[in-house]
């Protein structure tokens, strides 16, 4: 009996290191210069290398604290107080605590009902969401608290899969798609800490000296100080994993778009299923390592999701598209309506519908010809 319990706790524990390495290779580098920096502030083998950022640092550096504090304001034991101070160290770089109660269980020496008992005080703490499971249940708690009592309501129906919710809840079908949009919007992971329009690029590639330079900034931590800490050691590997999962996966996006690199506005086709194929990992790998990165180019900062096109003469993926609109619109001497732009857009080779232009261009902050045109009246107040 005692050996089916050791078997299927090292099952659970490589399930467990699995599950907190996938996130790690989707996180983009703030959220992991965060989680370094409440790491680095209690344990000395880890200290930041390259890819730092220094307002997230001073943040992270008083995040435990802050929790700390809320649970000493509580309600229970100081054996229960230790115990959800004990998980808010396990959190995740995400503040979420996807590990089974059964695992933290046994890390901690305690029962799994106690386990079940610190993460529900957790989720009473600020940020919401704050020791979550996942990022479903992350939401949920976002709906519990959300000021209209409706989200919450549309929430839990939609998570049952129950049939005619609006008439369920005595709601119209407009009413019904307005708190669902909502619901679709609610934070998957705690807000951890303010967030900023700046944009932290993975790496920056320019033109030097006739020929391409690329600069990484990725988060590594300093090999010298790991010593023989198994949590340092855990983190290094990690982050080699992930760091060397993006660098393959960004070698075929440079080969492959080198003109757009060279300055030139063309994007050539390129999947993910074609560069999960060359570097021999999963379709899912490339979607999360792409997720969240940026590049700093000559020509300004972007996605890297934006580089994956389909297959046509232009690479008519819904950035190029939305550049062009964009150009259409700013270059026009008077307003074009969206059919107009739309035939425009088919002259230039990129084949859209109407509709899609009507909300590519609302997306881009551009108003309908007759709103434009009633600017251009006023002299563009």
């Amino acid at each position: 009996m005692q050996r089916q319990e050791q078997q299927q706790l090292q099952k659970q524990q490589l399930t467990q290191d699995m599950v907190r390495r996938l996130p790690i290779l989707e996180a983009d580098r703030t959220a992991i210069a965060f989680q370094l920096g409440r790491l680095s502030r209690r344990n000395p083998c880890i200290a930041t290398g390259k890819g730092a950022v220094d307002w997230v640092a001073d943040t992270a550096s008083g995040f435990e604290d802050r929790l700390f504090v809320q649970i000493d304001e509580g309600s229970g034991t100081e054996a229960q107080k230790q115990l959800q101070k004990q998980l808010v160290m396990a959190l995740d770089h995400r503040g979420l605590l996807p590990e089974s109660d059964f695992v933290l269980g046994h890390r901690f020496g305690v029962d799994v009902a106690d386990i079940e008992a610190a993460r529900q005080a957790l989720l009473f703490l600020e940020p919401t969401g704050i020791g979550a499971k996942n990022e479903r249940d992350c939401q949920y708690r976002h709906a519990i608290e959300h000021d209209d009592p409706l989200v919450l309501d549309v929430f839990e129906a939609l998570d049952a899969n129950a049939d005619d919710i609006p008439t369920r809840l005595g709601i119209s079908a407009a009413e019904f798609d307005r708190v669902t949009r909502i619901v679709a919007t609610l934070p998957k992971v705690p807000l951890l800490y303010e967030g900023t329009e700046h944009v932290v690029p993975e790496l920056e590639v320019v033109r030097r000296d006739g020929g391409l330079v690329t600069t990484w900034f990725s988060p590594t931590i300093d090999a010298a100080r790991i010593g023989d800490d198994r949590e340092a050691k855990w983190w290094h590997e990690t982050l080699e994993m992930r760091n060397a999962t993006l660098r393959s996966v960004w070698e075929l996006i440079a080969e492959r778009q080198q003109d757009w690199l060279d300055g030139k506005l063309v994007l050539h086709p390129l999947t993910r299923k074609e560069v999960a194929e060359r570097i021999g990992k999963h379709e899912s790998t490339v979607g999360r390592a792409i997720q969240g990165k940026y590049v700093a180019t000559e020509g300004g900062v972007m996605a890297w999701r934006h580089f994956f096109v389909r297959s046509t003469e232009h690479g008519q993926s819904p950035f190029m598209v939305k550049k062009a609109l964009a150009e259409l619109i700013q270059q026009e001497t008077s307003p074009l309506s969206d059919a107009a732009l739309t035939r425009e857009l088919a002259r230039l080779g990129y084949t859209v519908t109407r509709r899609t232009v009507a909300n590519y261009r609302e997306a881009l902050g551009f108003g309908n010809s007759r709103e434009r045109e009633r600017q251009y009246w006023k002299g563009g107040d």
